[in-house]
């Protein structure tokens, strides 16, 4: 296995986990797997989309709508959103759950989880992003985004979490998986 290798938790077709397996081994195509999505918004009610650097295995490039990413082994939903929100932006904040959904497409099947949080600068500091995934950040309202005028790609795993929160699609149950 590479070293620094991430192992992402496996699950079927129903979002019950049924093993893990080395990202290197991952087939993104055909696996299942869970991924968070936070929405991060700022005091103006906008959100902070992120721009992929351009050596990203998935959408090089595209304006990512939430920060996130796949869940790891040994982690529940909760804890890759804090980890993912510290790793993609240097901060975190108390995260408000908006529910489950599934998504594929070419290249993935996911069982997303979306979470919502915000950031102010005077209370967070400045943003510090990642280098190796994050190339930028740029606000934008939830109506630009979807209306999308500019002609902008965007991850579509993380426009579809964000048609889902805008559209609700879906919300928080008792029996989510954490």
């Amino acid at each position: 296995m590479p070293e620094n290798d991430e192992v992402i938790i496996l699950v079927d077709q129903n979002n019950t986990i049924i093993g893990d397996v080395p990202r290197h081994l991952m087939n993104f195509g055909r696996d299942y797997h869970r991924v968070t999505y936070i929405l991060v918004f700022n005091t103006k009610g906008n959100l902070l989309v992120q721009k992929r650097t351009d050596d990203k295995a998935f959408c090089p490039g595209y304006y990512g709508i939430t920060t996130g990413g796949v869940v790891e082994k040994d982690e529940s939903y909760i804890e890759s959103a804090h980890r993912e929100l510290q790793e993609e932006l240097g901060f975190d904040a108390p995260l408000k759950s908006q529910g489950i959904f599934f998504t594929e497409g070419q290249g993935f099947k996911i069982w997303g989880k979306i979470y919502t949080c915000h950031y102010d600068k005077a209370i967070h500091g400045e943003l510090t992003l990642q280098p190796k995934e994050v190339a930028s950040v740029h606000e934008m309202t939830i109506d630009d985004i979807l209306n999308n005028r500019n002609n902008l790609l965007f991850t579509p795993d993380s426009l579809e979490a964000l048609r889902h929160y805008a559209h609700k699609l879906t919300q928080p149950k008792d029996n989510d998986p954490l």
